[in-house]
């Protein structure tokens, strides 16, 4: 019983410092969320509100943002 909550407290424990590095790498040459979602929504609107590109829209986003 004892090593299975280790083992739990050690998944939980990698969770957070996942989450945490990934908070720290924004403003390393990574947008913020936030950022991609806006600029995303803007290739939307560009498109003329077509549906079904959002996965392509988020990666341009993503790809426009992290050059500059």
């Amino acid at each position: 019983m004892a090593i299975a909550k280790t083992a739990r407290a050690k998944n939980i424990n990698k969770t957070v410092s996942r989450e945490t590095l990934d908070d720290q790498t924004v403003g390393r040459n990574e947008p913020a969320r936030e950022e991609i979602e806006r600029r995303a929504y803007e290739l939307y609107l560009a498109r003329g509100e077509v549906h079904g590109y959002d996965q392509d829209d988020w990666l341009q986003a993503e790809r426009e943002l992290k050059e500059t």
